[in-house]
């Protein structure tokens, strides 16, 4: 099945996966576990149908067993992960100042953005004051784009409806002129 081209697909489809991933992110207390069920079962799904096969064990003793292995295995590569975490743990108020300066290139164009959505929502400090982003800025930011997205798309359905009209308002005598007319009309009614 091909990929669809027209704008107002692309954008709702944009707008479903946004939705989507919202509600997941809500019911992620939920989600998780479900999700992690589903990829243990598809991880061992291999395993125990070779234990059926060999007839080894029955079914629900193969289950435990696979699952003891994967979580044996987990606490296994923690035990060994422990010495070096620590290690660099020790390490990492030293670090921290080095990564600073690594990263310092960074800071003038976080500021800027950060100065430029304080503008944008008129309150906070002032332009050349300097801080982080209070959350709630962020969020109706990112509200404020949402809706001006949505009002995006319904201009769109309204000026396809325009469209609509022009083309069925045209005469059925010369088809071609009426239909160049309908397509100045739209491209008029687009910029």
């Amino acid at each position: 099945m091909p990929l669809p081209f027209d704008p107002e697909v692309i954008f709702l489809g944009g707008l479903f996966a946004l939705a989507l991933l919202t509600a997941v992110y809500v019911a992620a207390e939920i989600v998780l576990p479900l999700v992690l069920a589903v990829v243990l079962k598809l991880l061992l799904q291999p395993a125990m149908r070779l234990l059926e096969r060999w007839h080894i064990l029955p079914r629900m003793v193969a289950a435990l067993l696979l699952i003891l292995a994967v979580f044996g295995t987990i606490v296994g590569l923690g035990a060994a992960i422990e010495g070096p975490a620590s290690t660099w743990a020790a390490k990492l108020p030293e670090g921290i100042p080095r990564l600073q300066e690594r990263l310092s290139f960074l800071q003038a164009p976080i500021n800027t953005l950060q100065r430029f959505l304080q503008q944008v929502e008129g309150s906070g400090p002032p332009a050349g004051a300097p801080g982080i982003l209070p959350a709630d800025s962020l969020r109706q930011f990112c509200f404020s784009f949402s809706c001006s997205c949505l009002v995006t798309r319904s201009c769109a359905g309204l000026s396809r409806s325009c469209q609509a009209s022009a083309i069925s308002a045209k005469p059925s005598t010369s088809r071609n002129r009426s239909k160049a007319i309908s397509l100045r009309i739209w491209s008029r009614l687009r910029s």
